[in-house]
């Protein structure tokens, strides 16, 4: 039926291109619809959804860079008509647009979204989802995403419904600050050139920024405004300079040729970056010059065109609520279906159905409507100067405020957890500690012939939370850069010292050290910095912080220093699996290196009596998106990584060098058989993909215990 539909649509050949002469005394204009640009948004939607959902191109994620272009040259074309048209812009009609165009759709697929979180998942991850909405229904949903990724226990969080609002957010910060902006450059600078030339500066200002940014925090850059801005600027700069095909005498058959062209840059550029490629500079830089081409081009287009043709034209008017809607209904499918491209390829009729009747009920109705409709500016308006620039001023403060509140304010802004925190405080304490490694296989057996989750485990997991990590993850880890006092945590059982020092998965084994402790009279020090191990080997962090590596070599040298100081009789060390991957090397050679690294470590250590390596658990599956209310617990079962083995291997091999290093294997306390279910002996085992709960860890005690000499 839509096909027949499609078909007897006819589109018009020609439209009218935009151009501007003068600052204040030319004419602008316009078609209502380029349908040239209908056709981009189509192939920028489509890049964005196969890449989510198929995984390929992999580079589809400009179709978010095509979008912020063409947001760019329409948003500056309509402010320059309207000023040159009235003399004036109105900033109340200009924002009352912007919500009519933008925030029904946005609302409505943010109250589904979390409605549905609450239904479909757990209430950890259903409550990050409603955290997550407050960003982006704040317009500041992208400096939520980088602080979440500089929060080291937020760092391996599970994707949000919301991810996608991060694009959304950078184009409302530019429309706080572009119209003012705009209006000021348009009264105070009088000659076209020196206007566009002006905007050209804070262009290669943006772009600087972005390629510094790419390059030295690329997780920090893929959400940077600043980083960002030059793409808008881009499109801005071409509206500002018009569409001056015309005075090139190109004929409609080569600026079909030219257009044809943008578009086979954009579809390349898709196609050939992959993940090793720096973003957003330089990799977006291709697909932002092909959207360029094919707006200036302004060809002609009609239905047999690849931008023309009807079903690209239909993509195009839905394109927007196509890509609020996609995100939310993969992250939904693939969470109780598991994250592949058959499961994608599934739910895109979901997708383009949701798009369609929120394009036609909500988007199109509220657009037709008479709901918010503002007027342009004209002389009678001048009056209403102040009013209006007190409320762009006032949008642009609260942006401001919101976007520095999350980036700065305190944690609950950002994740769930606190509140978790707050609003659930009771803790696991009913639990048995396991006596020997025979009863603790035929737990983990158990656990994953399980069809269904036990009703104990179903309660920890809806309740899962900060609060199930060790006490020591947050009272004695410090982050490697920062330049505070080193916080130390002291567990005073006796007069035996003894010491945990590491990264956090080292702090994650604390409970377990302290139970042990009380039994044999241990005093308790545990010491501990983010991503920064005793392991002799330089590595980064997940934020790629340019600073880090030497930040950590600094904070090894004063742990070594004050283990010296201690003088302990036993040492205990662990460190995460994803170590290997930040040292930035291909996996053997990480392992050569992490052997050579623990073998300088011990080194360091041959005075201590005692050196327990407990091998780190296995990375699993995150409960908090693997475990829905409908999922059984096959869904989190995982499979050791190869990374882990090799990791394992080189610190026995070094180990075995050592008469004072023992190696404590402890991967049988997770797995079997190579696959690890997320809970045994009646506990969730992980908080995250890496991290012990404090009960799990607890448990385990005993086991640790058994090869630990009896005089220490």
């Amino acid at each position: 039926m839509l096909v027949g539909i499609f078909i007897s649509r006819r589109y018009p050949k020609q439209t009218v291109t935009t151009t501007w002469q003068c600052p204040m005394n030319s004419s602008i204009n316009s078609s209502k619809i380029r349908l040239d640009i209908q056709g981009l948004r189509a192939i920028a939607v489509t890049l964005v959804v196969l890449d989510h959902a198929l995984g390929f191109p992999t580079g589809g994620f400009v179709g978010v860079d095509v979008f912020f272009v063409i947001s760019g040259y329409l948003i500056t074309a309509h402010i320059l008509r309207e000023i040159e048209s009235t003399g004036s812009l109105s900033i109340l009609g200009f924002y009352s647009r912007r919500v009519r165009r933008i925030l029904p759709v946005a609302l409505v697929v943010l109250i589904m979204t979390v409605m549905t979180a609450y239904i479909l998942w757990l209430p950890p991850r259903a409550s990050q989802a409603l955290v997550d909405s407050f960003s982006a229904l704040a317009f500041v949903a992208n400096f939520h995403f980088m602080a979440l990724g500089t929060d080291y226990l937020q760092q391996d969080a599970v994707a949000s419904p919301f991810q996608h609002y991060w694009s959304l957010s950078i184009e409302e910060q530019f429309y706080a600050v572009w119209p003012l902006t705009l209006f000021a450059i348009a009264i105070f600078i009088k000659s076209k050139r020196s206007m566009i030339a002006t905007v050209s500066t804070v262009f290669v200002i943006s772009l600087a920024w972005g390629s510094y940014r790419s390059v030295t925090m690329p997780s920090m850059a893929y959400f940077d405004t600043g980083a960002r801005v030059w793409e808008l600027l881009a499109g801005a700069l071409l509206a500002m300079g018009g569409t001056s095909v015309n005075e090139l005498k190109m004929t409609l058959r080569a600026r079909k040729y030219v257009s044809f062209l943008g578009v086979l840059i954009i579809l390349t550029s898709a196609f050939m970056i992959t993940p090793t490629w720096v973003t957003p500079v330089p990799a977006v830089v291709p697909a932002v010059i092909g959207t360029i081409i094919v707006i200036w081009s302004n060809a002609s287009i009609g239905p047999r065109t690849l931008l023309g043709n009807p079903i690209a034209q239909w993509l195009g008017k839905v394109s927007y609520s196509l890509y609020l809607w996609h995100f939310p209904v993969l992250i939904f499918a693939s969470a109780e279906f598991g994250h592949s491209w058959i499961v994608g390829l599934s739910v895109m009729p979901i997708m383009l159905m949701l798009s369609w009747f929120s394009y036609a009920f909500v988007e199109k109705a509220v657009l037709d409507s008479s709901f918010l409709k503002g007027k342009q500016a004209n002389t009678r308006q001048a009056k209403r100067l102040f009013p209006d620039l007190a409320l762009g001023v006032s949008i642009l403060g609260a942006i401001t405020i919101f976007s520095i509140v999350q980036l700065y304010g305190h944690s609950a802004v950002r994740s769930a957890q606190p509140w978790m925190k707050i609003f659930d405080r009771s803790e696991v304490t009913d639990f048995e500690i396991v006596s020997d490694q025979e009863h603790k296989v035929a737990d983990i057996i158990d656990a994953l012939e399980a069809t269904a989750w036990p009703e104990n485990i179903l309660d920890q997991l809806a309740s899962l939370s900060q609060s199930d990590f060790a006490d020591a993850m947050f009272l004695c880890r410090d982050a490697p850069t920062t330049k505070n006092p080193r916080r130390v945590c002291q567990y005073e059982h006796g007069d035996i010292p003894v010491a945990v020092i590491g990264d956090s998965v080292a702090a994650s084994w604390a409970p377990a050290i302290e139970k042990i402790a009380i039994e044999r009279g241990w005093n308790v020090t545990v010491v501990s910095y983010s991503n920064c191990s005793l392991f002799d080997v330089d590595v980064t962090n997940g934020a790629a912080d340019p600073d880090f590596m030497h930040a950590c070599k600094q904070r090894r040298d004063e742990m070594f220093r004050f283990l010296k100081d201690l003088n302990p009789n036993i040492v205990f060390l662990s460190s995460s699996e994803s170590a290997l991957s930040y040292t930035g090397l291909e996996i053997d050679s990480a392992a050569a290196e992490w052997e050579a690294g623990s073998e300088r470590t011990f080194h360091q250590l041959e005075a201590v009596n005692q050196v327990i390596v407990l091998e780190n658990p296995p990375w699993g599956a995150n409960p908090s998106e693997c475990a829905t209310r409908y999922s059984s617990p096959r869904s989190c079962v995982e499979r050791v990584s190869d990374r882990h083995m090799v990791k394992s291997v080189a610190e026995a091999s070094a180990a075995e060098k050592f008469d004072n290093v023992a190696y404590m294997p402890t991967r049988s306390w997770f797995c079997f058989e190579g696959l690890c279910p997320a809970f045994s002996s009646g506990l969730v085992t992980r908080v995250d993909r890496a991290h012990l709960t404090s009960a799990a860890a607890m448990s385990l005690s005993q086991l640790i215990a058994v090869d630990i000499q009896a005089d220490n």
